[in-house]
C-alpha cells in the first residue's frame, strides 16, 4: 500500500487545478446518501480526495469528516472556510487514523481494494466496529473485474490543456492481473517516462466479495 500516498499526491498535482470543483458526480453521490441513509446527520468519507463531494454534503446540512492520505486534501482549505462547522478533514492513513465520533454513514467512493484481502477486512472491521452507529450503513464502491479486463492493454496520451487546468502531458496504460484479480493503472509524465506511477487495486466479483465479508462479522 506504500504506493498510494505518492500516486494520489503526484497525480493530484497534475489534475488538481482542473478537478477541484463541484461536478454532477458529487451531487449524485450526495443524492445516493440521502436515498440510502435518509436520516443521516453525520458521515465519514474515506479517501475524500480534494473534498468536492464532502462540500456538497456539507451544503446539504450534513456534518462530514473526511480522511485522505495524499496531498490532494490540501486543496480542501477553501471548502473548510465555507463550511467551518460542517467539515473536518484529516490528512492521515485511514488504517491508522483515530476518530472519536460514530457516524450514520461511512462512504468510500473510490479506492477500495488498495492492498491485500487482509487489508480490506481490517478496514471493514474498523468501519463496522469503530465508526458506524448501530443503525449506520457503509456505502462502498467496488472495482468490477469484468470492466477492467475489457480495458486491459488500453493506452492513451493526454496533451496539456492549460485553459482547463491540465498543465501536464501524460500517458496512461491499463493492465490486469487475472491471477490476483487486480487492475494496474499506469501513468507517467510524457516528458519523464522513466518515472512511472502505478495504481494497483483488487477487484471483487459478487462471489469474491461475499467470501471477503464472511470473516468480517
Amino acid at each position: 500500500m506504500k504506493w498510494a500516498k505518492d500516486f494520489y499526491s503526484k497525480t493530484g498535482k497534475w489534475w488538481g487545478p482542473a478537478e477541484v470543483g463541484i461536478t454532477d458526480k458529487d451531487h449524485k453521490r450526495a443524492k445516493t446518501i440521502k436515498r440510502l441513509v435518509p436520516n443521516a446527520k453525520n458521515i465519514l468519507e474515506l479517501g475524500s480526495s480534494y473534498g468536492n463531494t464532502a462540500v456538497v454534503c456539507a451544503g446539504d446540512g450534513l456534518k462530514v469528516t473526511g480522511v485522505e492520505i495524499s496531498d490532494r486534501i490540501d486543496f480542501s482549505g477553501k471548502y473548510k472556510e465555507e463550511y467551518p462547522n460542517n467539515l473536518i478533514f484529516h490528512k492521515e492513513d485511514f488504517y491508522q487514523v483515530k476518530l472519536d465520533d460514530k457516524f450514520d454513514a461511512v462512504v468510500y467512493w473510490n479506492g477500495f481494494g488498495i492492498g491485500t484481502d487482509s487489508n480490506q477486512r481490517k478496514l471493514l472491521e474498523r468501519i463496522s466496529n469503530e465508526w458506524l452507529k448501530p443503525s449506520g450503513k457503509a456505502l462502498i464502491d467496488i472495482a468490477n473485474p469484468y470492466v477492467w479486463t475489457k480495458w486491459t492493454g488500453d493506452e492513451e496520451h493526454k496533451d496539456p490543456e492549460p485553459e482547463l487546468g491540465y498543465n501536464y502531458s501524460v500517458n496512461q496504460k491499463i493492465d490486469f492481473d487475472p491471477i490476483h484479480n487486480r487492475f494496474i493503472d499506469i501513468w507517467w509524465d510524457s516528458n519523464h517516462p522513466e518515472e512511472v506511477l502505478k495504481q494497483d487495486i483488487r477487484c471483487y466479483s459478487p462471489a469474491d466479495l461475499l467470501l471477503l465479508l464472511e470473516q468480517t462479522n
